[in-house]
């Protein structure tokens, strides 16, 4: 049987929990069409859509930051979560402080390149970028971390092998490339080419849009038609 790739655009923030729900979602989707089209690939390209642009760096507490945005439907909303996130072992701890995503969002694109370029040196490996948004996910969802502190940042792309040290992720979350990287800019472009208002969000094959936290069945369905179409 032919071999099969799906090009798949993500749009999230990492300070999102139905994101992390999501990625888990596409995960399960992802290993289960495998079990049945071991040839087929999978290319994903995560797309910052930083929902707080102006956030400070540790500046708020997390609990505090929902009731600040939910207000009195919050409680409902960590029981909607909790019950979303519990077939994938999810456990949310809605402890620590919280603040700007920039950071991570540049890390994100660099384990990104780094996956990239092991591909064009046909060496595959598992993916850096998988195992670095799944560390950040558990990190400030399970583990009370915070995004936008680099003494959790940091070590968390060293453990997942996107530098060599800290002198060099250091290097990159200060350059010039990463902050254009995930400027503004590149939100507004996701909202206007893409037609992304909410996150997360899925763009298959360029043209296929799945919207919000969906169960694996929706991902399953949509690899079988296309594959239908275009297989």
């Amino acid at each position: 049987m032919a071999k099969f790739t799906f090009d798949i655009d993500v749009y999230s923030d990492t300070v999102c929990p139905w994101c992390y729900i999501g990625k888990m979602g596409l995960d399960s989707a992802m290993e289960t069409h495998r079990k049945r089209y071991p040839e087929d690939e999978f290319n994903l390209v995560w797309k910052p859509f930083i929902l707080y642009p102006n956030a400070k760096v540790s500046a708020y507490d997390k609990k505090a930051s929902f009731f600040a945005k939910f207000g009195h439907n919050t409680p409902a909303l960590f029981e909607r979560v909790a019950k979303a996130g519990a077939p994938y072992g999810i456990t949310f701890l809605w402890k620590g402080r919280t603040g700007s995503s920039h950071d991570s969002h540049k890390l994100i694109m660099l384990a990104g390149d780094r996956d990239a370029a092991a591909a064009a040196a046909a060496s595959p490996t598992v993916s850096k970028q998988s195992v670095f948004l799944g560390a950040l996910f558990r990190g400030i969802f399970e583990q009370a971390q915070d995004i936008s502190d680099r003494s959790f940042l940091i070590p968390t792309a060293l453990a997942a092998g996107l530098a060599a040290d800290e002198a060099e992720v250091l290097a990159y979350l200060d350059s010039d490339l990463a902050a254009a990287r995930v400027s503004p800019a590149e939100t507004t472009r996701a909202r206007r080419e893409a037609g992304v208002t909410a996150v997360p969000s899925y763009v298959v094959q360029g043209r296929f849009k799945v919207g919000g936290m969906q169960a694996p069945e929706v991902f399953l369905g949509l690899f079988e038609r296309i594959r239908g179409r275009e297989g």
